[in-house]
């Protein structure tokens, strides 16, 4: 079980076979009343599995087309966050249509320690840091900053780290900058996990269809496009540089 919980990485993913509803849970002698909120919550449970050697301590949850006893679904996960005591899990609940019905996210806490990887802690200081020193080493990132003065705040979820930048460098790294950041880059932390251990570089589409968003200073976001590519680009190397 240690073994198998030290290998579980930002990124692992699981899919279950499709299955109706009802079906799984006469399988398991359950029973839920008919427009239940929970029946979603109870198939996510059943077709995606316990953490090895963890416990569920946190869950939120949406509904988009709430789930019936009739609906054919499978369930697919991703692990989006692992600290030393434990982890995050987005689940999705998804019809035969491909439409995402019910989702929510997972935090788990366990006994065994994971392994966390510097390079998957999106917008962790740690991250950060090592983002900085090759930002301030790429000519082009550094010459299309060198007369901005101001904090750009980049943020997974509830995650959330700044890069202070000054005359063409990233001169600080720090979980919020005292004055706070000049604009907020932002996006789910399944989107974070797509974008950087996909197989494509597609994150102005992305961008474009708004899986991206940003807060406080419009202007100074639109000034900084082509310098957050840069900053997007050298996050999925690092990720993409993480042995499989």
């Amino acid at each position: 079980m240690s073994t198998a919980l030290a290998a579980i990485r930002v990124g692992a993913r699981t899919e279950s076979e499709p299955a109706i509803a009802a079906d799984v849970l006469d399988e398991h002698g359950l029973t839920v009343p008919a427009g239940s909120q929970s029946l979603g919550i109870m198939l996510a449970e059943l077709l995606a599995g316990p953490i090895p050697d963890g416990e569920r301590v946190g869950l939120t949850w949406t509904t988009s087309a709430r789930l019936t006893r009739a609906d054919r679904a499978r369930v697919r996960t991703v692990v989006t966050h692992v600290a030393h005591d434990g982890l995050d899990r987005h689940v999705e609940v998804v019809d035969e249509a491909g439409r995402v019905r019910e989702s929510g996210v997972e935090t788990w806490q366990t006994a065994t320690r994971p392994n966390p990887i510097t390079a998957l802690d999106f917008c962790g200081v740690e991250w950060a840091t090592d983002l900085q020193s090759r930002l301030n080493r790429d000519e082009a990132f550094t010459s299309s900053v060198s007369t901005w003065d101001g904090t750009i705040g980049l943020r997974s979820g509830a995650r959330e780290v700044h890069l202070r930048i000054y005359k063409g460098q990233v001169i600080d790294v720090t979980r919020r900058s005292l004055l706070g950041a000049t604009f907020t880059f932002e996006a789910r932390p399944e989107t974070w996990v797509e974008l950087m251990l996909g197989a494509d570089d597609d994150f102005m589409r992305r961008a474009l269809r708004g899986e991206f968003s940003s807060a406080g200073n419009g202007y100074e976001y639109l000034r900084l496009t082509r310098p957050l590519h840069t900053i997007m680009h050298h996050a999925r190397a690092m990720a993409q540089e993480v042995p499989a």
